[in-house]
């Protein structure tokens, strides 16, 4: 009997038969009062008729769980039921079997109501496993994968282990970093962009901000491999453009950046080898692979987007026939481990100096205050408005060879994800978070 693997998760049904890609299904739903449409043709109408709109039905998955839009009503397990079937019906086969592969943020109850309706549409399904420990099993790592997605409403970091068995060990999630948040950046970086060149902005009207929405991806595919883009949208018998390099894309993103760096801080100890595994979503922010390759202590490996489905798909003789579907949450290594060690934190790697908006200021005896606003003493002063940040948020000093910082805010200061406790040392190549989202600060040592 045939098997297809199929990812679930709010950004997309991920269907792969033989390791080959046979469908992608976009999670989105129009509730058009002439029809209900899901998928390819709920996106493409999604901007046209926003009120319609809804995105959140496998994120939120439940039978209680009403949609709130101007059209009919309908609970996400109604939607998702629709999304699962047009899928199947465009794609099943009678001699074929199904394995899911779920993120780890999908609760059981809710696994437990996709295997329903899988049921109900005559989907069957062999087993469900862990979509990052699914991806990760087979390939040739250190005994500490991290895996870093971003699902459309949230960026989800699966933190696994083990030499033999790859095993799920925590989840952690980034709940404003998601997809939609970061294309709506983009959206308007590109509107301002063309306003300037040619005073149209095509967020201006619902028929050119489709088509932004909707060449967007493609833009970014363009921008993996190119410095600057070129970016047309046709409106009024005309066509707009403007260029944009990557690193606007880049530097508009930043505080999306900043907290999924923190998200693969968190999901180590500190000094520990590593591997990092990025999505095929992940991959797609320009600049984020870069800014993560230059963590230390972290092999980096990125998936295509067939991995989660493909490798679900091999999998299917470690579910037994007999018995219900169950989920998997560790699998057999296919490789041995990447042996390697973390480098450790020594006094050598004292940070000499903070960087700030391009500029370095030297750590030292003295100390050095940071925080909004003036005041006397020696001070960094960060301007504008920084959600989570203090006048007088935490002092960087250099105390008997070694870089310290302390904090005295309400809303924290972060090295490397983590909290700072009242003091924390500081090395060359931390990352110092003020507030939430904050600013982030790099730590670097001057010749």
């Amino acid at each position: 009997m045939a098997t297809i693997g199929l990812e679930v998760v709010d950004a997309a049904l991920v269907a792969a038969r033989d390791g080959v890609l046979v469908a992608t299904s976009p999670g989105v739903a129009l509730l058009d009062p002439q029809g209900l449409l899901v998928g390819e043709a709920a996106v493409a109408a999604a901007r046209l008729k926003p009120v319609l709109a809804a995105d959140r039905f496998w994120a939120d998955l439940a039978t209680d769980s009403q949609v709130q839009t101007a059209g009919p009503a309908f609970s996400h397990a109604d939607l998702a039921h629709a999304h699962l079937s047009l899928l199947w019906d465009s794609i099943g086969r009678p001699d074929e079997q199904v394995v899911l592969a779920v993120p780890g943020t999908m609760r059981l109850q809710q696994i437990g109501l996709a295997l329903g309706i899988a049921k109900s549409i005559a989907m069957p399904v062999a087993g469900v496993v862990d979509a990052a420990v699914a991806a990760c099993a087979d390939l040739p790592a250190h005994a500490t994968v991290l895996h870093l997605d971003i699902h459309l409403h949230q960026a989800v970091l699966t933190q696994m282990q083990g030499a033999n068995m790859l095993r799920r060990s925590r989840v952690e999630i980034a709940p404003r970093v998601g997809i939609k948040a970061v294309h709506g950046t983009w959206a308007q970086l590109i509107s301002e962009a063309m306003v300037r060149r040619t005073r149209f902005d095509p967020l201006h009207q619902a028929s050119s901000e489709q088509q932004l929405y909707q060449r967007l991806p493609d833009w970014l595919v363009a921008l993996a491999t190119h410095e600057s883009i070129d970016v047309a949208i046709d409106a009024d018998a005309r066509t707009f453009m403007a260029t944009l390099r990557r690193e606007q894309f880049a530097l508009a993103a930043e505080a999306y950046y900043a907290q999924l760096i923190d998200l693969v801080h968190t999901g180590r100890r500190a000094g520990e080898a590593a591997t990092l595994v990025l999505s095929s979503r992940a991959a797609a922010l320009p600049a984020l692979r870069e800014r993560l390759a230059a963590l230390p202590d972290l092999e980096l490996v990125t998936l295509p987007n067939t991995a989660p489905a493909a490798a679900a798909a091999a999998r299917i003789g470690e579910f037994d026939p007999d018995e219900p579907p169950a989920l998997a949450t560790a699998l057999q290594r296919r490789h041995a481990v990447t042996a390697g060690q973390g480098s450790q934190r020594t006094g050598a790697a004292c940070p000499t100096h903070v960087i700030l908006n391009g500029r370095a200021h030297a750590i030292d005896e003295r100390p050095l205050l940071l925080g909004l606003g003036d005041g006397p003493g020696r001070r960094l002063a960060l301007s504008g408005s920084l959600a989570g940040v203090s006048r007088s948020h935490c002092t960087l000093l250099r105390r008997d060879g070694i870089a310290v910082v302390r904090d005295h805010s309400r809303y924290g200061s972060f090295v490397n994800g983590e909290r700072v406790d009242g003091e924390a040392v500081l090395d060359v190549g931390d990352r110092l978070r003020l507030g939430t989202p904050g600013i982030v600060l790099d730590l670097v040592a001057v010749a």
